[in-house]
């Protein structure tokens, strides 16, 4: 069975197991460590390990991880190192029965500064005790390493076993070096023939990161185990952030990622793997790409600027529905946590994403930057926003030609948001030697005919599928429309829409003009949050009073909250059943990405199967 599921590795998703130290601290006496449980509590041990089985885990983790000379010596029982190990595995495979996979976990050893200054070679011998006393698991898993020294010397030790080492990467801090940190770690196991990569004892948002970045320098399978998010402590008790159905959701995320095991760290419990075990059901590993492990690879993996088929201009002229949503390029958050909220979203069937270039004239992320990086990284079609208000010509040509070289195939043109309206207010000049999204339409054109805007000719000239914008159903809006579908424009997203008879006003209005349609749809969050909206300040914006109105039955911002949402998923759920697809506008708040996630899910779940 054990080696059948090694196999299975490559093919099938497992299951991994929930928090070990943190489920058993509880249990220990003060300032002893939770391993010495394996001797004086054997039963709640095993109990543990059976819980996490019921609940859907194919892996077992031992409770070993500091079960180490060190660890155990600064309590005064090193002695009994060997027996803890030994029994540690005992306890697991018992509750394994035959159906689970044991892996025996090693960690680091503390040593804090005082690593530094530690020999090498009492590194390695430490180690190989540990490791020698676990020889009988199925796996070594040797987790939440950070320090490349010490991770040498346990892949070192664990190598010398002949059992498969799963390796697993833990915190290793922000900064501009991170990501130079994690190639270290995975240069040092590549060299040791692990069996697998992966992270742990992450938050979600950064597991996601670390995850999409693993999967980008190697073929071996992926493990990632996030914590329940970061702990919380109400009335004394120490509580995790993430319920057990939001971890569901991030085990999708790292699921379309390419994960190949998907368990938890600190903070889970057997409840949040039996949600994760029902999401991922019968999930299959997905496909990734490796084109970052080289720079061989990276250079091939350049999009040819010959390419027959332009994969958006293919997308909108396709038969099915198409969803997509606007991810904000926001300054307040990393790159990388945007990369790792659009995960969720691309987990629950997203098709298509777009980026706005500096939304209500605020200073924002690069949005072409943005939008190829969750392009590269998740493997959705993604298209920037590209406004004509903040660049002159010079400026528009040179980010059309590097977007095309950055791998994007779309673009929506707009005219954008005046810069005294945002909050650096005089602070930014307005540049603008284009008037309006059609004269940009224009020259995308032109561009694709082999001119700039002066006639001169470029070399390889890009051929976006380029898409423009459209407020409300009025005869002037339409007719200028009708001036953007003339200069070039292939697929229309229109300013969200609250009711389904604006909707349906704006489909017939649009719909004589032969153009893909994409309504846009935005929930809204809050009474305060309407009237903001109702206040006329979002060109072709218009919130029917009667939504108000209904606002002012809830007192609660929760409520209000939850109303909202509640009737933008029963608005889009109608919509889709009547157009070619939907831009949805993703909601403020923390809860962001989660939020959108599930209402996309609702919306692609009531499609009809072909």
């Amino acid at each position: 069975m054990h080696h059948f599921l090694f196999h299975e590795l490559q093919h099938r998703m497992l299951i991994g197991s929930g928090a070990i130290g943190t489920s058993l601290r509880a249990q220990a006496a003060e300032g002893e460590p939770v391993e010495l449980l394996n001797l004086r509590q054997p039963d709640t041990v095993r109990a543990l390990h059976a819980a996490y089985r019921e609940a859907g885990s194919q892996i077992l983790v031992t409770n070993t991880f500091a079960a180490n000379s060190v660890t155990l010596g600064e309590a005064g029982f090193a002695a009994l190192g060997a027996e803890i190990n030994r029994t540690g595995v005992r306890l697991a495979r018992e509750a394994a029965r035959d159906d689970c996979l044991v892996w025996a976990s090693i960690g680091p050893l503390g040593l804090g500064l005082r690593l530094a200054d530690f020999p090498a070679d009492d590194l390695l011998r430490i180690y190989r005790e540990q490791c020698a006393s676990l020889v009988e698991a199925d796996a070594l898993l040797l987790e939440t390493f950070t320090d490349p020294r010490e991770a040498q010397a346990a892949l070192h030790a664990a190598k010398e076993t002949g059992i498969p080492i799963i390796f697993q990467i833990g915190q290793v801090g922000g900064g501009r070096r991170r990501w130079d940190r994690v190639d270290t770690l995975l240069a040092e196991a590549l060299r040791e023939g692990i069996t697998a990569v992966g992270a742990n004892c992450l938050h979600p948002h950064d597991i996601v990161a670390m995850t999409a970045h693993l999967a980008g320098r190697t073929d071996l399978p992926i493990t990632a185990s996030p914590n329940a998010g970061h702990p919380v402590i109400e009335r004394g008790k120490v509580t995790y952030e993430y319920a057990p159905e939001d971890l569901a959701a991030v085990g999708q995320e790292l699921a379309s990622l390419g994960a190949a095991v998907i368990g938890g760290c600190c903070g889970t419990t057997p409840e949040h793997i039996r949600r994760l075990a029902e999401a991922l059901r019968g999930r299959h590993i997905a496909p990734r790409s490796t084109r970052l492990a080289s720079g061989a690879a990276q250079k091939s993996a350049t999009p040819s600027r010959k390419s027959a088929a332009n994969p958006i201009r293919s997308l909108m002229k396709s038969s099915d529905f198409v969803l997509s949503v606007e991810i904000r390029a926001d300054r307040m958050q990393s790159l990388e946590e945007i990369v790792a909220g659009a995960a969720t979203i691309s987990a629950a069937g997203a098709d298509l994403f777009d980026v706005p270039d500096n939304p209500g004239a605020t200073v924002g992320r690069d949005a072409m930057v943005t939008a190829a990086r969750l392009q590269d990284l998740l493997q959705v079609p993604s298209i920037p926003h590209l406004s004509v208000t903040n660049s002159n010509v010079l400026r528009l040509h040179s980010t059309l030609l590097g977007a095309w070289d950055l791998g994007l195939r779309g673009m929506l043109a707009v005219t954008g948001d005046v810069p005294s309206m945002g909050h650096l207010g005089s602070l930014a000049g307005r540049v603008a030697d284009l008037k309006s999204s059609v004269e940009l339409l224009r020259l995308v054109r032109k561009l694709h005919g082999g001119q700039i805007i002066n006639g001169e000719e470029v070399a390889d000239p890009p051929d976006f599928c380029a898409g423009c914008a459209v407020g409300r159903a009025t005869a002037a809006h339409i007719k200028w429309l009708r001036s953007k579908v003339e200069a070039g424009a292939e697929f229309v997203f229109s300013q969200p829409v609250f009711d389904y008879e604006s909707f349906e006003r704006l489909r017939d209005a649009v719909a004589p003009l032969g153009i893909r349609f994409f309504p846009g749809l935005l929930p809204l969050t809050s009474r305060r949050n309407a009237e903001a909206l109702a206040g006329g300040r979002i060109p072709g914006v218009v919130v029917p009073t009667g939504i108000l109105d209904a606002f002012s039955r809830y007192e609660s911002r929760k409520d209000q909250h939850r109303f909202g949402l509640e009737m933008a998923t029963t608005l889009a759920i109608r919509i889709a059943c009547q157009a070619q697809g939907l831009y949805l506008i993703m909601p403020f708040g923390k809860r962001r990405y989660e939020e959108t996630a599930s209402l996309v899910r609702e919306v692609k779940q009531s499609l009809p199967h072909p």
